[in-house]
């Protein structure tokens, strides 16, 4: 098995995001995974899931635990983060570099070509970004994962519906509050239909305006991962509400897939990772559009076979499969170098 890096971005508790999930999976496949955490720790390692452990103190990680791992297996970095090239090279040496490109904000381009002209394979989320690297980067081997659904969602036991959730009809979204939420959008639909609750789930980010004036918008903050599923299954209708910006354009949404999880019924602006769900997700073009739908899904009966169909569709999209994906990424890059696992 390889010693999987993956290099300080994130603290691995806040939300559950890609690179948690990859590594949690590479970790259940026998890799020896070690995640740098942004935040303190007490000790040197901590074992968060079986095969992963958190450091901080790069040094001591290097002097002693990598040097010695390094003797029997060889060394991947697996990165999120073009910025990190640097770094990596400099401080872990590792045996091959995996560049996954899940995200095209754009004060992170400026560092993109040096980042993939040092990586050994290059992994796109969306099709999207896999498009543009295979175009500007020919002779890179790409792969495209994308992101999937949280085993956790699925199946869950009925709870009573939590506290801070008003009464009533619900739409929610759960994910970043963030600027490339169209919030325009998300007021115009809570002025539509006043008697339907509106809930955000989610950490503010970013310069976001207020919805004072409209009471049936609840913003209940961040809540752990693991709470998600008590809301969605009293949530009538989740939603996408997104911008059409370049970073929602490339984006394949974990938040979709594990809407579809719980079997609610999903509507998206139509981004393209989202238009590649249909049926399972509803997309719309405009506000207008986007309105119209949310009052159809709300208040027009479905038929119950269209809620097992967005379970199905999502069981088959899980992070143990993209965890199989990544292993193999792994696997055929070291081949390819002449390393062996």
């Amino acid at each position: 098995m390889a010693v999987i890096i993956y290099p300080k971005t994130m603290n691995w508790k806040f939300m559950r995001q890609r690179p948690q999930q990859l590594m949690t999976e590479l970790g259940a496949r026998g890799h020896h995974v070690f995640f740098e955490n942004l935040a303190p720790m007490n000790s040197q390692l901590e074992e968060v899931e079986p095969g992963v452990h958190l450091f901080t103190d790069h040094h001591s990680f290097v002097k002693r635990h990598l040097d010695k791992l390094r003797k029997e297996h060889p060394v991947v970095v697996w990165t999120t983060w073009a910025k990190q090239r640097t770094r990596l090279a400099s401080i872990y040496r590792p045996d091959a570099v995996i560049y996954d490109c899940c995200d095209e904000f754009p004060h992170w381009a400026k560092y993109e070509h040096r980042m993939v002209e040092s990586a050994d394979h290059l992994v796109a989320t969306a099709e999207t970004i896999r498009t543009r690297l295979s175009l500007a980067y020919p002779d890179k081997p790409i792969t495209l994962i994308p992101n999937a659904a949280d085993a956790s969602m699925f199946d869950t036991p009925a709870v009573h519906r939590p506290h801070d959730l008003p009464a009533g009809p619900t739409v929610a979204y759960i994910g970043a509050w963030a600027y490339w939420v169209d919030h325009a959008l998300f007021a115009k639909a809570a002025e539509q239909y006043p008697n339907v609750q509106f809930v955000s789930i989610g950490a503010p980010y970013g310069d976001i305006p207020g919805y004072g004036t409209l009471p049936n918008v609840h913003i209940l903050g961040e809540k752990p991962h693991s709470e998600l599923k008590k809301y969605l299954q009293h949530i009538d209708v989740a939603v996408i509400p997104f911008l059409y910006h370049p970073i929602t354009l490339a984006t394949n949404p974990v938040k979709a897939y594990e809407y579809m999880a719980t079997g609610v019924k999903v509507l998206s602006t139509a981004l393209p990772e989202c238009i590649r769900m249909e049926p399972y997700v509803t997309t719309a073009t405009t506000h207008e559009d986007f309105i119209g739908k949310l009052g159809q899904m709300l208040f027009e009966q479905e038929d119950p076979a269209a809620r097992l169909a967005r379970i199905a569709y999502a069981r088959e999209n899980t992070w143990v499969q993209r965890g199989e994906a990544a292993d193999g990424v792994i696997h055929n890059t070291l081949q390819l170098k002449g390393l062996h696992e």
